[in-house]
């Protein structure tokens, strides 16, 4: 049975000392996203190590960090980049997997699946954490979340490691769809081995 732990980069992700059990030899994979340790520009984050470890074995980003990806290609096991079905080049995509191995792109049918069959985004599209959850549900047998919020309006910033307010508490425009994320997660639960770890653990 394949195991992934995927760790989100909300809030509630420090609510726990969590970093032991993520980093342990529990998971065959640990998977995270974007900036969830440094900036695009490099610069690192404050030390949360504590809370949700430093492993990570598969790297997750969007179409908009293609070239970090293969900048940063050695530090990971694995990169999946999601870029959204309107803009998606396969020719590209498929040299840039070709001539790097570790890297693979979510392919443009998975965002089709989503919105046929789970939730539709539809006229926008999913965010790298809706593709990297599904994405990790149909290639392993279990999986388990972490640090999801969904962007909760109880929590004042958008990520764990920054002070970028929350958007969605602060009316700005919203990027994203909060309700439909949750949903997505709700069914993605009922519908697939998915769970979150805090249920798992307590």
């Amino acid at each position: 049975m394949s195991k992934i732990l995927i760790i989100g980069n909300g809030p509630s992700a420090l609510e726990k000392e969590y970093g032991n059990i993520i980093d342990s030899d529990k998971w065959d994979v640990v998977m995270r996203f974007n900036r969830w340790n440094k900036s695009d520009i490099g610069e690192t984050h404050n030390d949360y190590s504590k809370y949700v470890g430093t492993r990570c074995d598969c790297w997750v980003v969007s179409d908009l960090r293609i070239k970090l990806a293969i900048e940063r290609k050695k530090d990971y096991k694995s990169i999946v980049i999601f870029c959204p079905k309107f803009k998606y080049n396969s020719n590209l995509f498929n040299n840039i997997e070709k001539e790097h191995s570790n890297i693979k792109f979510i392919p443009s049918e998975s965002e089709d699946n989503i919105n046929e069959d789970i939730i539709n985004f539809k006229p926008k599209w999913p965010s790298t954490g809706v593709m990297g959850i599904y994405f990790a549900a149909t290639n392993f047998d279990e999986v388990y979340l972490h640090g999801f919020d969904t962007y909760d309006t109880k929590y004042n910033n958008m990520h764990y490691f920054e002070d970028k307010p929350n958007k969605y508490k602060f009316n700005s425009a919203p990027d994203h769809e909060p309700e439909l994320e949750k949903e997505f997660i709700k069914i993605m639960m009922k519908q697939y081995n998915v769970k979150k770890l805090t249920e798992e653990l307590e």
